[in-house]
């Protein structure tokens, strides 16, 4: 628990981008989309950034495409997505690839202390690609929770707070919302990508915020169709089957202790051609709230710790 003697000295607040999604491996101008965040975050002033997954296979190819966040002075951070494994890749291969502690750690950014997830882990019944977490990991975040000396914000690729995350998210919420109980403000909010969706709620006194993707939504097979050049389509070739951004979506995320709000500027887009609905892509399964070529504005009220 906090008391005044452990709370860290120093500034009280600090901002940080988010990214997610990028898909350098299917876009074709993954690298400009992250030129341009980057170029956002330095005129910010962020003192971090941060991408939570699904941004590149380590293959030399994608070279360029790293410098261009490597570019970005201050510190850097990733989550491992799913797809940074693609092409028979191993999660080591990508985290030393990235240059990343491990696949799941902790940094300390000013007021607040980051907790990275990897929830690539074995386990769970999912076929193909894992949503799992294990207990050696959840384990690991409990202490983690314990001992922080400032409150905590947690970055996930696979969401925690419906189906189609993580298999076992109940069981991650659960050590979430004991650590949020047992010293209120602990957790200021968890941040997830993997859906490509624009959506943000709170379950059992903890917040969950999807950032959307900075390129695109994956449609249904049957609404899959080319919108760019057919030369650009024969090198892309899974670029028919998204709708795709114009420009990048990012976030902005401020935390404001001595304010007691953590504030998320999101950015708009419009789409690149036809939107999913006219392409053909169910409602039911595509809300129009949440899947759109936005990432919402948001302010939270930050509870105090004891």
């Amino acid at each position: 628990m906090l008391t005044a003697g452990t709370r860290p000295s120093g500034p009280r607040r600090v901002k940080f981008g988010l990214i997610s999604d990028v898909h350098q491996d299917v876009m074709p101008d993954g690298v400009d989309r992250v030129r341009k965040f980057v170029a956002a975050m330095k005129e910010a002033e962020a003192a971090f950034v941060l991408q939570l997954g699904d941004f590149c296979w380590p293959h030399p190819r994608n070279k360029d495409f790293l410098e261009a966040w490597n570019a970005f002075a201050g510190a850097r951070y990733h989550v491992l997505g799913n797809h940074d494994m693609d092409g028979g890749y191993k999660r080591e291969q990508t985290v030393a690839y990235y240059g990343t502690p491990g696949r799941y750690y902790t940094f300390d950014a000013g007021p607040m202390r980051g907790i990275v997830l990897d929830s690539n882990d074995p386990g769970g019944k999912a076929r193909g690609y894992k949503k799992f977490i294990a207990a050696d990991q959840q384990a690991w975040l409990a202490d983690a929770l314990r001992r922080t000396d400032r409150p905590v914000c947690v970055f996930i690729h696979h969401p925690l707070d419906q189906g189609g995350g993580i298999e076992n998210g109940g069981t991650v919420r659960t050590i979430l919302e004991q650590a949020e109980a047992a010293n209120p403000g602990i957790v200021l909010a968890v941040f997830s990508g993997h859906f490509h969706q624009d959506y943000a709620l709170e379950i059992n006194g903890v917040r969950y915020v999807q950032i959307n993707s900075a390129s695109y939504v994956w449609l249904p097979e049957g609404a899959a169709r080319e919108t760019y050049p057919s030369e650009v389509h024969r090198a892309h070739p899974y670029l028919r089957n998204v709708a795709a951004y114009q420009d990048p979506l990012w976030a902005l995320v401020t935390v404001d202790l001595d304010r007691g709000q953590l504030v998320v500027e999101g950015t708009r887009s419009k789409w690149h051609g036809p939107d999913l609905w006219e392409r053909g892509a169910p409602e039911t399964d595509y809300p129009r709230d949440k899947c759109r070529p936005a990432i919402s504005d948001r302010r939270f009220v930050l509870r105090q710790p004891r």
